[in-house]
């Protein structure tokens, strides 16, 4: 479990989660983030997640749709009851209308393929992380 303190040790950087059940897809996501002068959370699954929002501050959120464990969009949905208003991209690689339609009716900000997700990181991390002159996030 994380706790504020270990939030707290990505200063200045703005934090981004990566929540997918695909270890390999967290790495390559993370890495990137990263790369880009984010700290990352890297979690496996919804809970995770939640345990994250309660112990401290995410700038942004990477929420894949399909986990054994939970469907993204439902977890999108009790976040947006509970009062969460940062920015969640959700991210999967269903291409299906009725799911994107479902996801922005949850209060996702964006859906984005897994395979586009690389391409569009730059533009989706100008977009919607806080602008501050400390952030590092080009």
């Amino acid at each position: 479990m994380l706790t504020k303190a270990r939030l707290m040790t990505s200063g200045d950087w703005p934090t981004v989660s990566v929540v997918d059940d695909d270890p390999q897809i967290r790495a390559m996501v993370a890495e990137e983030l990263t790369d880009s002068g984010c700290f990352v959370l890297s979690l496996k699954n919804c809970l995770a997640l939640d345990e994250v929002l309660l112990d401290g501050t995410v700038d942004l959120v990477f929420l894949d749709v399909q986990m054994p464990d939970c469907d993204g969009i439902e977890c999108l949905r009790s976040l947006r009851a509970r009062g969460f208003s940062m920015p969640v991209v959700i991210f999967t690689s269903l291409n299906d209308p009725e799911r994107r339609r479902q996801a922005r009716d949850a209060g996702a900000d964006d859906y984005v393929l897994k395979h586009d997700l690389l391409h569009r990181l730059p533009g989706l991390l100008e977009r919607f992380l806080p602008r501050r002159p400390e952030n590092r996030c080009q």
